[in-house]
């Protein structure tokens, strides 16, 4: 089933005293917007700051790179069976699957993708492939077969 477009506002929420400087994608219900990633409610409030509008079939054609979600620079993310490493903080790990790979957890795990949490540590559910083992070796990460 095609979703029909919709609109997603990239916005900055002002009224908050951490993370100024990070934007959101979010939904317009009217009286708050909707967190894409997360699916929270936050209070409109007079300091946001809408940087960008733009109009997608499905919040996984949205860029996530202008979200603290998707974050290539760090040693956190998950790493596909070809060796391409996605990143993102320690704990949004779910937030990328969904919104940025658009597969949920279980699945990534069952086509044997691998969950790095820092560069000390990482879970596969399925034997690394060689794509794998070549990355995670050249990143520090000590491997056993």
């Amino acid at each position: 089933m095609e979703e029909s477009p919709r609109t997603y506002f990239l916005v900055r929420p002002g009224g908050q005293k951490k993370n100024k400087d990070q934007a959101f994608w979010m939904t317009d219900n009217g009286e708050c917007w909707v967190d894409v990633a997360r699916s929270r409610w936050k209070d409109k409030h007079a300091s946001d700051e809408v940087l960008e509008t733009v109009i997608e079939e499905h919040f996984t054609l949205l860029d996530w790179r202008k979200t603290p979600y998707y974050t290539p620079d760090v040693s956190s993310g998950w790493l596909s069976r070809e060796g391409r490493f996605y990143g993102c903080p320690t704990y949004c790990h779910d937030v990328l699957a969904w919104c940025v790979l658009g597969v949920k957890v279980p699945e990534l795990e069952r086509l044997g993708w691998v969950r790095i949490y820092s560069e000390n540590w990482y879970v596969c559910q399925a034997r690394l492939s060689a794509e794998q083992k070549n990355w995670l070796s050249m990143n520090g990460h000590k491997v056993i077969d």
